[in-house]
């Protein structure tokens, strides 16, 4: 069976932003995880934790719009972190706000251009009701792109949230988005999370998801290098396109590789580092030659 020709990876790599962007993903959820753990690595004291927390968020968003993103949700706040106790939670909304709504913030975005919504997935937070009215508001007539910015405080919350918009009369799907979230915001191609591969409720956007490729990164917080995401965006478009209408003879293939198909790792077992999960490492059973 002839295999489909795309690019080698290494010049994917080095080709020009004109040529990655035009195989991105158009919405992308980028749910970072251990920014405490990041900070920590990094030296960082907790009270200095949300500026420098926000300067890696705003790099990160750079450089996926930078690269073809058109649509970004960042799940900035999930149930569990409302659920916490000690420091961090008496801290989080405090926090919040200056990560994601002071001043300094909504001059950035004006800056950027970047039309942002901040959504609150349940009951309105009174701490953040003007923040959110205000960042909504400001960059409404901005002409770049669209970062989302999802609060969940609670699941239970989330559901009563998406079911409103059927009780206020959605009929369709479309209908349903455009309520809960202001406009219709296209499907999500591509999920980027952090730690174990996992799927919660505060992590993929309600009514969002169709075909969703997940990667899970192991590097914590929002440090993104250009080219870990160069490679996924390669891994989304090239390596994971496998499907073909005609597979007259595509099963048989597999038997130049039968060690790999017959015993291949299970991806989602790990081992502990300290307090934390980290995946197996594993390597391809045998000496399978990869085409």
């Amino acid at each position: 069976m002839k295999q489909e020709a795309y690019p080698v990876l290494e010049d994917f790599l080095n080709a020009s932003d004109e040529v990655v962007a035009a195989i991105a993903p158009r919405t992308l959820v980028f749910a970072a995880g251990g920014t405490r753990r990041a900070a920590a690595l990094a030296g960082v004291p907790l009270e200095d934790m949300a500026k420098w927390t926000q300067s890696h968020m705003r790099a990160a968003s750079q450089l996926c719009f930078r690269l073809g993103v058109h649509h970004l949700l960042l799940p900035v706040a999930m149930p569990q972190m409302f659920q916490e106790r000690g420091l961090y939670r008496e801290k989080l909304l405090d926090w919040l706000y200056s990560e994601l709504a002071d001043s300094e913030s909504c001059d950035f975005y004006k800056h950027q251009q970047w039309r942002v919504h901040m959504i609150i997935a349940g009951t309105a937070i009174p701490q953040l009701e003007k923040a959110v009215e205000t960042v909504n508001r400001i960059t409404s007539i901005n002409k770049g792109p669209s970062l989302w910015l999802i609060i969940t405080p609670d699941n239970d919350e989330l559901w009563q949230w998406q079911v409103q918009a059927f009780a206020r009369g959605a009929k369709t799907r479309a209908e349903a988005i455009g309520m809960l979230y202001g406009e219709t915001i296209p499907p999500v191609d591509v999920l980027l999370s952090y730690g174990k591969p996992t799927i919660s409720l505060g992590l993929l956007p309600p009514l969002l998801y169709d075909d969703t490729q997940c990667y899970w990164l192991q590097k914590p917080g929002y440090n993104l290098s250009e080219e870990t995401l160069r490679t996924i965006f390669y891994d989304y478009a090239y390596t994971r396109h496998t499907w073909r209408q005609d597979k007259t003879g595509r099963a048989e293939q597999a038997l130049a590789h039968r060690e790999a198909w017959e015993q291949g790792p299970i991806v989602g077992v790990g081992i502990r580092l300290g307090p934390f999960w980290y995946p197996q490492p594993f390597a391809l059973p045998g000496d399978t030659a990869v085409s």
